[in-house]
């Protein structure tokens, strides 16, 4: 007896509903898990990510590792935006921001000194936005690469007149 059969039992309208569905399974797990970490570190601080974050930590990590080489390898970047270094900018700024706003909060919730705070949110702004805008500059750059390889590959396979 057979258990699993390679053909699809779905027609083409529910490949396409399933598709949707895996997708926002995906990101409702990516984003559940990015959640849970920042209430559990800010619940319980920054030690709990040695100890009880790990797990969904490396979750996360890969899911994300998993998702930024798919979308790499198939020339994708994204929806709705375009990778210009002008995107990456501020797309760099935001996500440091609101990261270095989140642990200059836990800072001061932990040492009750502003100043503290205010440097944490300095340091940790400048570090994570100069580690984010290399790391988008080349993630675009890989990108792009692979979007012209593509696209001549695509150029070779069409008969030619």
């Amino acid at each position: 007896m057979k258990w699993f059969n390679r053909k699809s039992n779905l027609d083409e309208m529910q490949e396409l509903q399933l598709l949707k569905a895996e997708s926002r399974g995906f990101w409702i797990g990516f984003i559940g898990l990015a959640v849970a970490m920042a209430v559990q570190t800010f619940l319980y601080g920054a030690e709990s990510m040695g100890n009880m974050v790990s797990g969904e930590f490396i979750v996360f990590l890969c899911m994300g590792l998993y998702l930024i080489g798919s979308c790499l390898r198939n020339g994708i970047w994204d929806r709705h935006l375009k990778a210009t270094p002008a995107v990456n900018i501020g797309l760099s700024l935001l996500a440091a921001a609101v990261t270095a706003l989140f642990d200059a909060i836990l800072s001061y919730r932990n040492y009750h000194d502003a100043f503290t705070a205010l440097t944490v949110f300095v340091v940790y702004f400048l570090i994570i936005s100069v580690i984010l805008l290399v790391t988008l500059t080349v993630c675009s750059s890989l990108y792009r690469r692979r979007r012209k390889h593509l696209e001549e590959e695509s150029d070779d396979s069409e008969p030619r007149e």
